[in-house]
């Protein structure tokens, strides 16, 4: 069986309009590979942790150099629970003057194995395994590598950002905090100058989603008021609020062209939960008034269905309109929106109730859309993030709400089934498992931690991975969208928990204030 994708200049056109995360300056390989015309993509590498290198399978065919607009017909790919990637890595990409480049490794080298052992049965474990260790004890990562038909080893010493043995323990503890602390600062470094960071999707309004994330970052990682990243957390508001709505304006015939592309609901959306979470620890009278527009504009754009699209102005040219990746976003949007002072109406709270559950198999799991074909299939993305829309709104006793959070405890660790961006999966399931507890976080992280460590640059950035979705469309949004996304998200993740090793985490989007310490 097969199945129709988009090559993202369908429901993503305005994504391409402008480079593909830092990917487009001629000449330039870190971290995507240089652009090549309007419709070129960055690569969609593995990244291979501190080492400072990326790399593809070297048993798969390459993707094609460039991406046409319109439809394609593809397999779709295995879609394996773990994932533990590929058993040779042909490294493509290497990080300037960093440790694998200075220590030897090439472009077209094949890795096949570390520590004096080839990879079986995925490359990723062994080698997520591997950098842990050398990074908590100071030590060098030996790689099995493969050149010109010659098999020999290379030995990279491994940075130590964390202080020694902490690094054995990432999630948690100093190490934790070491990593956040870098990320924070590598997020402040790219700020713009008027607050928001260079638009990699969608114009301005994915200007306002990056905001956002980065945003809640800050504010998961350090004190808004006074700690070192208050300045940012200020900008990055007023930002927000000023261009919350916004999107590209186009003229004539390209606005015919354009209609159903307007994806504002995404800005609207991750502006709320930023906004909200930050008028939780400060008061600003502008942020509450951006806050309750917000609110008001996201009940508005209500479907007829109860569920929401991308944006108004009818189906895309795909077809489609609702997707309950947006309803989520936007339920907790209204849900923060109430701390300006905002009572998202009761009917719209209702009607959004009957969607989701119309789009799930009844289990609780939150489907695509209600649409046949789209529904009866819950995923980990879309159901955490309608589990947390609800609780944010206060409705934590619904029945509904409960089965959801069943759902989003049985299945926090499962992937297989996410869309569009791998990436947002895992935010959304990080965010609920830092909302659920212990528990829910330690399943979470028994796999994640493998992926974090694997997606630590030596900047302090966290970069995108291939997964099945993006193999087989041979595509990966998560590279259009850009390292902000990638670092911002990762960051809030692991910055999460609510007042642990002195971090304030996210207890609004969360809804861990009446709950106290976890």
């Amino acid at each position: 069986m097969v199945r129709s994708f988009a090559v993202l200049a369908a429901f993503m056109l305005a994504a391409v309009l402008v480079p593909a995360g830092e990917s487009a300056r001629a000449g330039d390989e870190w971290p995507f590979g240089s652009g090549g015309g309007f419709f070129a993509r960055g690569k969609d590498d593995y990244n291979l942790g501190l080492l400072g290198a990326k790399a593809r399978d070297a048993d798969r065919e390459p993707p094609a150099e460039d991406m046409r607009p319109g439809m394609r017909r593809v397999a779709p790919g295995p879609r394996p629970r773990h994932d533990n990637g590929p058993d040779r890595l042909l490294v493509e990409i290497l990080y300037p003057d960093g440790p694998a480049a200075t220590a030897g490794l090439r472009i077209g080298d094949v890795i096949c194995g570390v520590g004096g052992r080839a990879f079986k049965d995925g490359s990723l474990p062994a080698l997520a395994k591997a950098l842990i260790k050398a990074e908590s004890k100071k030590g060098k990562v030996e790689l099995l590598v493969e050149r010109e038909g010659e098999k020999g080893r290379i030995k990279i010493p491994v940075i130590i950002p964390t202080g020694g043995r902490a690094a054995a323990k990432p999630t948690v503890g100093k190490g934790r905090v070491a990593i956040v602390e870098k990320s924070l600062r590598w997020l402040a470094d790219r700020q713009e100058d008027d607050g928001g960071f260079k638009q990699t999707l969608s114009g301005i309004n994915g200007a306002v989603v990056q905001t956002s994330l980065a945003g809640l970052a800050w504010l998961a990682g350090s004190d808004a008021t006074e700690g070192p990243y208050a300045e940012n957390i200020a900008k990055a508001a007023k930002f927000v609020a000023a261009n919350a709505g916004k999107t590209m304006m186009m003229p004539g015939a390209a606005a015919g062209r354009m209609k159903g592309l307007d994806q504002t609901n995404w800005g609207y959306a991750h502006a709320a939960i930023f906004l909200g979470e930050y008028l939780a620890r400060r008061d600003d009278r502008d942020v509450k008034r951006a806050l309750r527009e917000c609110g008001q504009a996201l009940a508005e754009r209500q479907e007829e269905s109860g569920g929401w699209a991308h944006g108004p102005g009818g189906p895309n040219p795909l077809g489609y309109l609702e997707l309950n990746i947006v309803s989520g976003l936007t339920l907790c949007g209204m849900g923060l929106a109430r701390r300006a002072g905002y009572t998202p109406p009761a009917d719209v709270i209702d009607k959004a109730e009957a969607y989701l559950k119309a789009s799930g198999g009844g289990d609780g799991g939150v489907g695509y859309s209600d649409s046949p074909g789209q529904r009866g299939r819950g995923n980990i993305g879309r159901t955490a993030i309608s589990w947390l829309g609800f609780q944010a709104l206060g409705l934590s006793k619904r029945p509904w709400t409960a089965k959801m959070r069943r759902w989003t405890e049985a299945h926090i660790d499962d992937f297989s089934g996410a869309h569009a961006s791998w990436m947002q999966h895992v935010l959304h399931a990080g965010v609920a498992a830092n909302a659920l507890g212990k528990s829910a976080r330690k399943a979470y992280w028994k796999l994640m931690e493998r992926d974090m460590t694997l997606a630590r640059a030596p900047d302090g950035s966290f970069q995108p991975r291939p997964w099945h979705e993006s193999l087989s469309m041979q595509s990966n949004s998560d590279v259009t969208f850009g390292e902000v996304w990638t670092t911002a998200a990762w960051t809030i993740v692991l910055a999460g928990p609510v007042d642990e090793d002195g971090l304030p985490g996210l207890p609004a989007w969360q809804g861990q204030e009446s709950r106290g310490r976890r």
